[in-house]
């Protein structure tokens, strides 16, 4: 069997969604969250070209009494599909914003290899956290 070998410039992102929808404690099924994601990566690919797997891993964001279940979505530059560092941006923000305004959240922190981004509709604060 030969195997063939592709290598591309390795570029990481990680965002981490809440699944509470807005600030209540109604939250998102993951299976719910998994077709979201499915048809943001449909639109990227549609409006822009870009084809973005994501590796998703359940979690919880903890922060002061606040205990949200959440996803952490992971992001490589996949040899398949490879892109620039430009359109690997532009793609992670892509999905960002479409799951923030489809999951109603609020806010979401985008961690790159060289920068991190944080995404805010206002300036509202979840109700459960201790300040």
């Amino acid at each position: 069997m030969t195997v063939n070998k592709a290598t591309v410039s390795t570029l990481k992102a990680e965002l981490t969604i809440g699944l509470n929808k807005g600030y209540t404690k109604e939250s998102w099924l993951i299976s719910e969250f998994k077709d979201l994601l499915v048809d943001a990566q449909i639109q990227l690919k549609q409006e822009h070209g870009l084809l973005l797997s994501a590796k998703v891993t359940e979690c919880s964001i903890v922060f002061l009494a606040q205990d949200e279940p959440s996803v952490t979505l992971s992001f490589i530059n996949y040899p398949k599909f490879p892109c620039t560092m430009d359109a690997f941006k532009t793609g992670v923000q892509y999905i960002a914003e479409t799951l923030m305004t489809t999951l109603l959240q609020n806010r979401i922190v985008i961690v790159f290899n060289d920068e991190t981004i944080m995404l805010e509709g206002n300036d509202a604060i979840d109700g459960s956290i201790i300040i």
